[in-house]
């Protein structure tokens, strides 16, 4: 065997190994990846809330025109929050919209794009009756919040205040707990506030800002597929230079 034939197996057995072991490794994102399955937990408006059994809201509206915009037909799936980020290491669900918050212990389970909504402080919710005017007298309070959200980040920072964790997004169960007496404060996003505000009115409580405080949203991007992630995030800046968020940041009173 002469030296070019044996250089010509050796490279034949080094590019079949290299191609197996890339096989072998390589994630397949599904029998039909034109169609990309969005997890998202609606009972969180306005980010997602169903209105006639229709999956609506902020996030649903930007996730629906990115995926527009990158010829993909889009896939909403209602999930308990707890359940999102699972789902999403599983590559069951491709990406989470739902008002979602990125810290780091999250970036070490999930991908995540640049926030794309970045302008809602924290609140205290309290009865008229507690008289909790300013943070301070939240000290040996009880304090109700999203477990996963922001709110529970922070307050759990907080010294000297019982810290109690809604499961969930909802934001009417932070507001029984006000009223059924389980908690002294509610502490949220004031925009999650509004749309039970708009219905009940706000002449029962004290809102008070905590200061210094800033709740963003982003989407979550499995690590099954980066690639994915990558052309999100360039298509919210596209929707951002041409105005497209911005109208649907009015659209849904964030501005």
């Amino acid at each position: 065997m002469n030296r070019i034939s044996l250089l010509c197996i050796t490279t034949l057995i080094i590019g079949t190994s290299v191609f197996l072991w890339k096989r072998a490794h390589k994630v397949t994102p599904g029998p039909d990846y034109n169609t990309v399955t969005v997890g998202t937990n609606a009972e969180f408006p306005p980010f997602s809330m169903k209105e006639n059994n229709v999956i609506v809201g902020f996030d649903i509206d930007v996730t629906s025109e990115v995926f527009k915009r990158l010829n993909k037909k889009v896939v909403f799936k209602d999930l308990p929050f707890d359940a999102l980020i699972p789902e999403l290491q599983l590559g069951n669900i491709h990406v989470i919209a739902a008002g979602i918050t990125p810290t780091e212990k999250r970036r070490e389970r999930v991908l995540f794009t640049k926030p794309h909504l970045t302008s809602d402080s924290l609140y205290i919710i309290s009865l008229k009756d507690k008289n909790i005017t300013d943070f301070h007298k939240l000290k040996g309070k009880t304090v109700v919040v999203n477990e996963g959200y922001t709110a529970d980040y922070y307050m759990s920072t907080q010294p000297n205040i019982n810290v109690i964790r809604i499961s969930g997004s909802t934001t009417s169960e932070g507001i029984l707990a006000l009223q059924a007496g389980r908690a002294d404060a509610f502490v949220t996003g004031l925009l999650p506030m509004k749309p039970y505000f708009d219905i009940f009115g706000t002449d029962t409580f004290t809102i008070v800002k905590i200061e210094d405080t800033q709740e963003s949203s982003a989407f979550a991007v499995s690590k099954h597929y980066p690639e994915l992630r990558d052309y999100i995030a360039v298509t919210l800046e596209r929707m951002e230079e041409d105005g497209t968020l911005a109208a649907l940041k009015k659209k849904w009173n964030f501005v």
